[in-house]
């Protein structure tokens, strides 16, 4: 069976301050990480295209949220990453209300992906965002990168690092994925096709 075909993409809008998003009138999934979860690369492989999000050697680059239209219908928001990214508290700050912002008002927002590496499982940081989202009423999903990382007798427990209480098991079983290898890619589609349907 071939693979379905990368949907068209393009760079639509950046905001760093809190005025341009809701100009974004396209119904949206947001991706919310640590800044060296792959992100980015994980967002270019969803869209097939290696350089629609940038990567960089260096943590935190994305200093704002930057929306991507999807086949003309849908829009993907990159969320500043955290944890690791060499910023100023004020602009840790700024993006602490950029986000809650857009998170609380966004009527567009049909569900976040939070982004985990794999082999390390989610920190005080991700779980702080999870517990926030779940207040908000926001849906949202785990999504594990890097697995092509973990030895298959590795899985189980890095799976088992995603469940086991009410903030990570809310958005259901977390998605396994790898930009690397495209595990899980085609059904972490699935699953944002569903949210876009809802």
């Amino acid at each position: 069976m071939s693979r379905p075909s990368a949907p068209p993409a393009r760079f639509l809008i950046f905001d760093s301050v809190g005025d341009a998003w809701p100009k974004v009138a396209l119904p949206q999934v947001a991706f919310a990480g640590r800044s060296n979860v792959g992100k980015s690369s994980l967002l270019n492989a969803l869209t097939g295209q290696k350089h629609l999000a940038r990567t960089s050697r260096t943590p935190g680059r994305t200093r704002g949220i930057v929306f991507f239209e999807i086949e003309g219908r849908y829009a993907f928001a990159d969320l500043p990453g955290y944890g690791f990214a060499k910023v100023s508290r004020d602009e840790r700050d700024s993006w602490k209300t950029l986000l809650e912002g857009y998170f609380s008002s966004c009527r567009k927002l049909q569900k976040v992906y939070l982004l985990v590496d794999a082999r390390r499982g989610p920190e005080e940081e991700e779980r702080m965002l999870a517990e926030y989202l779940s207040a908000a009423g926001v849906p949202y999903r785990w999504v594990a990168t890097k697995v092509d990382k973990l030895k298959r007798t590795e899985l189980k427990g890095a799976t088992d690092k995603l469940s086991g209480t009410p903030w990570l098991d809310a958005g259901g079983p977390p998605a396994m994925c790898s930009a690397e290898s495209r595990t899980g890619i085609d059904a972490l589609w699935k699953d944002i096709r569903s949210a876009f349907s809802t």
